[in-house]
């Protein structure tokens, strides 16, 4: 409870800020949320102490990391999943992130339970009380049993350090000149008609030093217009584009055909083609789950809830020669959406409004977990939010510039492709699943044996 609540609290300021809920019934929507993640840990401990309840080496090395590991994974997707938070985005300045790009921030995960499980184990070991007279016991079990922890907790990270000189992708082509443009449009006045057209005069007025960039990229839902009512602004923008020889993607609702939704969208303009309509929607956020039952509740609380619909989930965006894999918002928390077997991708591309969640500590979390996706992937990301944290990640998953938060801002550098298939995208979660399943048998043989 106390992880995930410190971990996620900034729950409460978008329900209540900009949701205009009211306080109490913030709190139980963010305890809600908060209650429901802590069974996962809770269900491993009750999985852990039902069938394994024998301390010994298998429960602690084998049966512990892998139920755990696969409870992060089953959490990513169940009723939609929730992929915040998972132990692995705690390594991605240490060497076990050399395992990203083979198992992916699963693959982390485990390593580092793995890791936490010898130490503990080791411990158990030498629990003696201390007195002089068993110093040769202590070391005596220590060469008999407790070596085998520390050799094999010293080979975990240092094949890690190892794998993270490993390049899986190459560079391709020289590098791409990139404007990445921070709106600061406060969020309470984002959808307001009259603060539409100074929304409008402020990405031109940003853009307008930075043609000479290859790509322009504005955030998510910079427009605050459908893609049909804008249709003008949008050919002024695109001829402006054409005549300098760049591409500008910008986040825009768009009002689906022949029915009364809207999809939460990107479209390209200038020198590229592509419209990406997201395909993982935020329940609560963007839509209603079981509407026809929870809806008449937000109505009746006062509660405004957009109300998009879920996009196809193929959609390659082009952009300048480029082949991007775009992401809005959360989208990019899913490492299975976001892993592509297209090995012609260039580079990743996630827009987000992080305005939602404040001067919280939810705007480094999402840029943290971008940069794991850059390093599964061996790709370059632009991360562009409307006001911030807007940066450049390179294909090893590290900050290569960022725009400064809360101000208007555009962050130009070059970004540079690359081609190839990390382990990740040729095989996905089949390794890491298959080597869950041997901890698995490996601590039930035992258990049976024990019995």
């Amino acid at each position: 409870m106390v992880f995930f609540g410190t971990g996620v609290y900034w729950i409460f300021i978008s329900v209540h800020t900009y949701g205009n809920a009211d306080i109490p019934f913030a709190l139980i929507i963010t305890a809600a949320l908060i209650g429901i993640l802590a069974l996962f840990p809770a269900f491993n401990g009750y999985l852990l102490n039902r069938y394994f309840p024998n301390i010994n080496n298998t429960k602690i090395l084998c049966a512990f990391p892998a139920i755990w590991v696969f409870l992060e994974w089953v959490r990513t997707w169940i009723f939609t999943g929730f992929p915040w938070l998972l132990i692995g985005y705690s390594q991605l300045n240490s060497p076990l992130k050399g395992y990203a790009p083979i198992f992916s921030v699963y693959g982390v995960s485990l390593a580092v339970i793995l890791s936490s499980a010898l130490i503990v184990n080791a411990i158990l070991k030498f629990k003696h009380p201390y007195k002089p007279i068993i110093i040769l016991r202590i070391a005596a079990e220590w060469k008999d049993n407790g070596r085998f922890d520390f050799l094999a907790l010293a080979l975990i990270w240092i094949m890690g350090a190892g794998l993270s000189f490993v390049s899986w992708t190459h560079a391709s082509g020289e590098p791409v000149k990139v404007s990445l443009v921070q709106g600061n449009i406060a969020q309470n006045v984002k959808w307001s008609p009259e603060e539409v057209q100074p929304t409008l005069d402020r990405y031109v007025d940003l853009t307008k030093n930075h043609w000479d960039s290859k790509i322009i990229i504005w955030p998510e839902a910079a427009i605050p217009l459908t893609l049909q009512t804008a249709a003008d602004f949008i050919n002024d923008i695109a001829q402006k584009a054409n005549e300098n020889g760049a591409t500008l993607i910008t986040g825009i609702p768009i009002k689906a055909q022949d029915q009364d939704a809207y999809y939460n969208g990107i479209i390209t303009m200038g020198k590229g083609e592509g419209i990406y309509t997201k395909r993982l929607l935020v329940p609560f956020g963007e839509y209603i789950p079981l509407k026809n039952w929870i809806g008449p509740v937000f109505d009746l609380l006062n509660v405004p809830m957009s109300d998009f619909i879920s996009g196809p989930f193929t959609q390659p965006i082009l952009a300048n020669g480029l082949k991007i894999a775009p992401f809005i918002c959360y989208e990019i928390a899913y490492p299975e959406i976001v892993l592509s077997r297209d090995g012609n991708i260039d580079l990743l591309l996630t827009v987000s409004n992080d305005a939602w969640f404040g001067h919280s500590i939810a705007q480094a979390q999402h840029l943290q977990i971008g940069q794991m996706r850059a390093l599964e992937m061996g790709r370059a990301l632009l991360f562009v939010s409307n006001d911030g944290i807007t940066a450049v990640v390179n294909a090893l998953g590290k900050v290569q510039s960022a725009a400064p938060q809360y101000q208007s801002y555009v962050l130009t550098d070059e970004v540079q492709t690359t081609q190839g298939k990390t382990p990740w995208q040729r095989f996905g979660m089949d390794p890491i699943l298959i080597i869950i399943i041997i901890l698995l048998i490996i601590a039930i043989r035992q258990r049976k044996e024990s019995c």
